[in-house]
């Protein structure tokens, strides 16, 4: 009885998981973000300034994979990215005002689910209960 739960149980997440991946492309879409452009502006906070190396392992990729996206970032004016001053081959970023005002419209957009938005407030509730304790 228990595997039969469980496999649907998994089918429902993976369900919900396509779900989700398809809204995030929308959003990414009208965002004008990459995947990646979008992680790395997703894990970093205002103010925030981690290392190149730091910024990556919380995005879970290599360093010089990331290095890309930090110059496309930059290039649109989202992120600066400058030397450390306690050492120079250290890179640090940081989002720019613009890059903060495109994370929350990226929060924004992401919040906006629909297949979320079908529960009611307390449903909602207890799903995040739920994943706080699994996730």
């Amino acid at each position: 009885m228990v595997p039969v739960m469980n496999e649907e149980l998994v089918s429902r997440l993976m369900e919900l998981f396509a779900q989700t991946l398809d809204h995030q492309g929308t959003c990414l879409e009208s965002l004008e973000l990459t995947y990646a452009q979008a992680k790395l502006v997703w894990r970093l906070e205002a103010g925030d300034t981690p290392s190149l190396k730091e910024a990556a392992r919380r995005c879970g990729v290599d360093p010089s994979n990331l290095s890309a996206v930090v110059d496309q970032l930059t290039e649109r004016g989202l992120m600066t990215s400058r030397p450390a001053n306690h050492d120079k081959r250290v890179r640090l970023v940081r989002l720019t005002a613009d890059g903060v005002r495109m994370r929350r419209r990226l929060l924004g957009c992401m919040s906006q689910n629909p297949s979320l938005d079908a529960l009611s407030a307390d449903q909602q509730k207890q799903l995040l209960e739920l994943l706080r304790e699994v996730a």
